[in-house]
């Protein structure tokens, strides 16, 4: 039901992870170099997964608790 209105709606959550998680690596990336640096993109990078998964699982329980409170309502 929710991709019908929003189809975007996955995406624009990575977007809004990912464009935070950005303006953090910035100021770090610039103090690490070499080996050091890819370690810790690959480590960023899983952190950002992660931040995107809970952030979907949490709005898709705030949406099943609002969908269930409105059928729970109707009853």
């Amino acid at each position: 039901m929710l991709d019908t209105h929003s189809p975007n709606l996955t995406e624009a959550i990575r977007f809004l992870v990912r464009d935070s998680d950005e303006r953090h690596d910035r100021i770090a990336a610039s103090a690490l170099a070499g080996k050091a640096q890819r370690k810790l993109r690959l480590r960023n990078r899983q952190i950002r997964e992660k931040r995107t998964f809970y952030a979907m699982f949490a709005f898709g329980l705030l949406l099943g608790g609002l969908e269930l409170f409105i059928v729970l309502h109707y009853l």
